[in-house]
């Protein structure tokens, strides 16, 4: 946020964003928005309409993921767009308190629903015995509701509390933790713990044990196919197998996430740290891209790391543009027969 009472009161030439960086930052979230909505949404498609795909509970996780990212497009990076195109300085009170916590809604339901994917993953790869019985759709339903439930109380708060200003750097609503004093840190420190450390802390904890677990069964699997001559037998080590290594994918997700969320985490802390803000515009605007960028990326990395979802994309982008093809012809004869008819 700028150090002066008003704007006329200030160098306009360093106080507002010139037209190369809106140009340049207004490409990028073009960019942001595009592919975190019709990736995400090619994600969901993928799962709902191949069978294969269906069939692994933990992809029901994996759309919950994708329909947090897609809104996030959707709503969020919108109106970050606006905002920047538009060069404001000013939002609606409503609608300023509605985007920020909407943002941070879908951040905890991200982080939660990570989190949970994890579980999922260590039940299937350690604990593949108890999977069935303790994974079921009510289970995956409760977890799914959860992950929502966290999210929409810990971003209701700051609108209760009126902490909510429009930041010009950021490019979106946000909390101004350097000007609501000792309440405003109460709540970030009870938020970090409960919707990022501890999560961050069993998701750390989950892929160790899992990384271990598969490495130990790759080396029985390979054993196992090499001396086996049953069908059944290599079949079943072919689905295990097949569900270890969908953890290389998540695991870069996760990582993928944690990565962009950093430096919008580290600013958050800064400004909570400080009396006034000392985050510079922007370091502000790079941690804000950064944020969004967590929301475009795991489409991206289903489609490098997993065969099957990759398969799947396949299939949906060909049966779009044979669909396309069909109907060109159609209506292009269609025209021609009322050309000459009349």
């Amino acid at each position: 946020m700028i150090n002066c009472t008003s704007v006329t009161n200030c160098d306009t030439e360093e106080e507002y964003r010139r037209l190369p960086t809106i140009i340049f930052l207004g490409i990028i979230m073009v960019f942001f928005i595009f592919f975190s909505v019709f990736g995400n949404v090619l994600v969901v498609l993928a799962v709902l309409k191949t069978p294969s795909l269906r069939e692994e509970k933990s992809n029901y996780l994996v759309i919950n993921l994708a329909v947090t990212d897609m809104l996030n497009g959707a709503t969020v990076m919108l109106s970050t767009f606006v905002a920047l195109t538009t060069d404001t300085r000013t939002v609606p009170y409503s609608l300023c308190n509605l985007m920020c916590a909407a943002n941070y809604c879908f951040i905890i339901s991200s982080m939660m629903t990570l989190c949970f994917i994890s579980v999922d993953r260590l039940y299937a790869v350690v604990f593949p015995l108890k999977y069935l019985d303790l994974i079921t759709g009510k289970t995956l339903v409760i977890l799914i509701a959860e992950s929502w439930i966290q999210g929409i109380i810990f971003s209701m708060v700051p609108i209760i509390e009126d902490w909510i200003e429009y930041d010009y750097y950021e490019i979106t609503c946000a909390i101004q933790w350097h000007k609501k004093g000792d309440d405003a840190i109460y709540y970030v420190v009870v938020a970090f713990i409960v919707c990022f450390l501890g999560p961050g802390l069993v998701l750390g904890f989950n892929y160790i044990k899992i990384l271990r677990e598969a490495k130990k069964k790759m080396k029985i699997w390979a054993v196992t196919l090499q001396t086996t001559k049953n069908n059944s037998v290599k079949k079943k080590v072919k689905k295990e197998s097949a569900s270890a290594k969908t953890v290389r994918s998540l695991l870069i997700v996760v990582c993928a996430y944690f990565i962009c969320m950093t430096p919008f985490s580290v600013t958050k802390l800064i400004k909570v740290s400080s009396s006034r803000d000392i985050v510079s515009g922007p370091v502000n605007s790079t941690a804000s891209l950064f944020a969004f960028a967590s929301s475009v990326v795991n489409p991206m990395i289903y489609g490098i790391f997993r065969r099957d979802f990759r398969r799947a994309f396949q299939l949906i982008m060909r049966k779009r543009q044979s669909e396309n093809s069909v109907n060109r012809p159609y209506r292009t004869s269609h025209a021609i027969d009322l050309s000459s008819t009349a």
